[in-house]
């Protein structure tokens, strides 16, 4: 997908975790660390770096809450 449409459709998630759960605002950022740091660490492999951040904002989601 373009960068452009990933933005909006991260923002837009974001979004609602944002403004929803003051706890779920520093998972969702934390996810998104791991997110970066798993694309930078193994390059443009979508399927490893978005399982990753989406495994770290569900483990933490639902041990820490």
């Amino acid at each position: 997908m373009p960068v452009g449409i990933l933005a909006i459709l991260a923002v837009t998630a974001l979004h609602g975790t944002l403004t929803t759960d003051p706890h779920g605002t520093w998972y969702a950022l934390l996810a998104v660390a791991v997110t970066i740091g798993t694309h930078l660490a193994f390059g443009r492999r979508t399927i490893l770096r978005v399982g990753a951040g989406t495994a770290v904002y569900v483990v933490l989601l639902n041990t820490c809450a």
